[in-house]
């Protein structure tokens, strides 16, 4: 064990690290948005689990030793929660194109025919064909300004005079909104609630991969312990199975009475029904871990997971009040939770624009054309001896407005709303802050706690056992002496698997857990 001395002001503790955290690879995900990219880092001391599948009581079809950067390798790539998530900045950041299209301008043409015969009292029937094409190019500024710029030359043709004529003109029309819809502000507000969404969805694919990467690695501890709980099993049946054979053996020479070699067959019994519990335990967390890091675990049929990374011991500090700081800087939800504040006031204030009543200046200029052909007409229209021009104003004023202020009064709410969900978050965060780091310290205790009642049980079981070879004890007592001992050695596992599980959860109340591990989302 390796000791680092800190501040008498720093309050010190055992951290377990898992070897090859930080082993020199980097890890890619595939994704329509984000890549996963594990930078390197320097190795840490490490431990073989070596011995974890002695005991069991039926063979394995198939071993495969895997490791806890493995285990978080397939997390990256293959778990359903993180590739769901993936999906949604990728949407996002098309509905950002989507809300910048209301700037793409607009080509529209149009062509209409017109076949007129009118009756004539003097004579007979006049014959008119009107030809009218149109070609128009509007779109909209940011400043929330539209324009349209037009031709429409209309091709005349009278057949009682066959003249053919060529007339129209070519315009220029803007339209500035006064009040409502007025300046950048409100025309582009639509798009920075888009780009508000697509960094709020950022952070919640963070979070996830957060989580899913916490919850990898309780697995994998939990499939730690339970393989350890059952070596633990199997030795405490061991035990109890020598003191079987020593019991009958006395039995048959006179040394032992019926009721011993009993209590001793009983003491097999039970400890048999703990193994078959402990494999079941050992099954259940093994297919917890392979649901986590796999999209199909029907790959791993046949096969049995023997974990190769164990908890090394060495001395970190904690500190609640960093801690709290730390995670109120890194934590995806709750950056995410301020982002959604933000986009909300962003909301707030365009529909305080929309109370306004439209007051629209439309202004146009424009030349006219004549001509016999198109050629004529549109060198008519260059030469612009012939403008035309108008300005004027368009006031639109609902009555009532209640939509308008219904929204305004609606999004004014769920702003104070947001704000007070942040609030909440801000001391849910600091309340679990605090508690992990106090989970850390207890659980330190508790497995120093637990390694002394180990070692005591085991002098107390030695004891017994010398006695009752001296024929002061009984059978009960020494059975009763194993069990005392096979309970704290679980005890001692739990608590080991405790402890580093609780250094995972500080990590993630921290939002330091895609740091500790070296990966960075692109």
């Amino acid at each position: 064990m390796k000791m680092t001395l800190f501040s008498r002001n720093s309050i010190v503790i055992i951290v377990a690290v898992i070897s090859g955290l930080g082993a020199e690879q980097s890890i890619r995900a595939d994704g329509p948005t984000n890549n996963i990219v594990n930078t390197p880092a320097n190795s840490t001391t490490n431990q073989t689990a070596s011995g974890l599948t002695n005991g069991l009581t039926q063979p394995l079809m198939g071993l495969k030793s895997i490791s806890i950067r493995e285990c978080v390798e397939r997390a990256l790539q293959n778990n359903f929660d993180i590739k769901i998530q993936r999906v949604n900045p990728s949407i996002d950041s098309w509905n950002v194109i989507y809300q910048q299209g209301i700037y793409d301008p607009t080509l529209l043409g149009s062509a209409s025919y017109t076949d007129d015969k009118s009756p004539n009292e003097t004579g007979p029937s006049t014959k008119t064909v009107t030809l009218s094409p149109q070609m128009d190019l509007y779109g909209k500024f940011a400043s929330g300004a539209t324009y349209d710029l037009n031709a429409s030359p209309t091709r005349t043709r009278v057949y009682s005079t066959s003249n053919t004529i060529y007339s129209g003109a070519s315009t220029l029309t803007l339209t500035q909104p006064l009040l409502k819809n007025f300046g950048f502000g409100a025309n582009s507000a639509l798009i920075r609630i888009a780009r508000k969404q697509r960094d709020i969805d950022a952070q919640n694919f963070m979070n996830q991969v957060i989580t899913s990467i916490s919850a990898v690695y309780n697995a994998y501890y939990e499939l730690v312990y339970a393989i350890e709980n059952h070596k633990a099993k199997s030795e405490d049946l061991g035990l109890a199975q020598q003191l079987l054979d020593e019991n009958r053996k006395k039995l048959q020479i006179g040394t032992m009475s019926p009721l011993d070699v009993v209590q001793a067959e009983s003491g097999v019994a039970s400890r048999e029904q703990a193994i078959i519990l402990a494999e079941r335990t050992i099954k259940d967390n093994e297919n917890a871990l392979k649901l986590l890091i796999s999209q199909n675990v029907g790959e791993f049929q046949g096969e049995s997971f023997v974990p190769v990374d164990y908890p090394v011991v060495e001395m970190i500090e904690t500190d609640v009040a960093r801690s709290v700081r730390t995670a109120l800087e890194s934590r995806p939800d709750y950056i995410a939770a301020k982002q959604a504040v933000d986009k909300q006031n962003i909301q707030v204030k365009y529909n305080r624009n929309q109370l306004w009543p439209e007051i629209d200046l439309t202004g146009s200029y424009g030349w006219n054309g004549l001509g016999g052909n198109f050629d004529n007409w549109a060198d008519n229209v260059n030469s612009r001896d012939n403008p035309v021009w108008s300005a004027g104003v368009t006031v639109t004023l609902p009555l009532g407005n209640r939509q308008a202020r219904a929204s305004y009064h609606s999004s004014q709410l769920q702003a104070k709303q947001l704000l007070l969900q942040l609030k909440q978050l801000e001391q849910q965060i600091i309340v679990a802050v605090d508690n992990a780091v106090g989970h850390v310290r207890a659980n330190l205790k508790s497995v120093e706690a637990a390694a002394a009642a180990t070692r005591l049980a085991d002098e107390s079981y030695k004891a017994e056992k010398t006695k009752l070879l001296a024929g002061a004890s009984t059978t009960f007592l020494v059975l009763q002496a194993e069990s005392e001992l096979a309970d704290a050695r679980s005890a001692e596992i739990r608590a080991r698997a405790d402890y580093a599980e609780s250094l995972v959860t500080l990590a993630q109340q921290e939002g330091t857990t895609l740091q500790k591990n070296n990966i960075a989302l692109e």
